[in-house]
């Protein structure tokens, strides 16, 4: 899930040592209860912007290089990242009737016996249609969606250029939240292909997110034999 690759990025970008559990449950476990989080001693902290919060107050910190108006910019482009790529993800995952057919309800079922199983996705279907319809999506036809999500793609394009992070040479919380997302969107097979060939249109975002792959995970994995074999069976799908 892209918030989840946007936090391991996160961390790994700030040299802190990670250990990925999953739990079919985690949602429960949860302060907040969204996921992902971490656990650090007896402090559970979820969602990127309180963990940045977090572990900026432990002495890391990621902007602490950049200006006021450097700041802000990041803030604008993480914002426009989360009102435009992860509502149309959620859109794609919850309100095309032939994904969540085949793909959205047998995966976020999968941990659990029928007739949860079901009972769950349709619970959570419920959730992300009532927000579409509460933020005006609902009304939104596929097609306006990627239109949508590829004017985000290029807005990031044109910022990033020929730079290998956003902010030049170091990189921030918005590369790993653009990661996150855009990592996600490539390796992650649905139905069709539309999506990810909107984000394949932009080739610097496409090298940006094999960089940051090759930077902060690739050798990173070994002690996360679950994560380690999602992702190399993801790699064939991003190059």
């Amino acid at each position: 899930m892209p918030k989840s690759q946007a936090i391991q990025a996160f961390l790994q970008m700030c040299n802190l040592p990670v250990r990925v559990v999953c739990r079919a449950n985690a949602e429960y476990m949860s302060p907040s209860g969204k996921v992902p989080f971490i656990h650090v001693g007896n402090q559970v902290v979820s969602e990127l912007g309180p963990i940045v919060q977090f572990v900026k107050a432990k002495g890391h910190s990621l902007s602490d290089g950049l200006d006021e108006v450097q700041k802000a910019e990041m803030k604008a482009y993480m914002e426009l990242v989360n009102n435009m790529l992860l509502t149309a993800e959620l859109y794609l995952q919850w309100c095309d009737d032939v994904t969540v057919e085949e793909i959205t309800h047998p995966r976020y079922g999968s941990p659990y016996p029928w007739p949860l199983n079901r009972i769950l996705a349709y619970q959570k279907q419920w959730e992300i249609r009532r927000k579409m319809k509460a933020i005006g999506w609902a009304g939104k036809s596929l097609e306006q969606v990627l239109e949508d999500v590829d004017q985000c793609c290029q807005a990031l394009s044109q910022r990033l250029g020929t730079q290998p992070y956003f902010f030049n040479k170091q990189p921030t919380e918005l590369d790993a939240l653009v990661f996150g997302h855009l990592f996600t969107i490539l390796t992650t097979q649905l139905t069709t292909d539309e999506l990810s060939e909107k984000v394949k249109n932009y080739g610097n975002l496409t090298a940006f997110c094999r960089r940051i792959e090759q930077q902060y995970f690739e050798g990173h994995d070994k002690d996360n034999s679950g994560t380690a074999a999602a992702r190399s069976a993801k790699r064939s799908l991003l190059r």
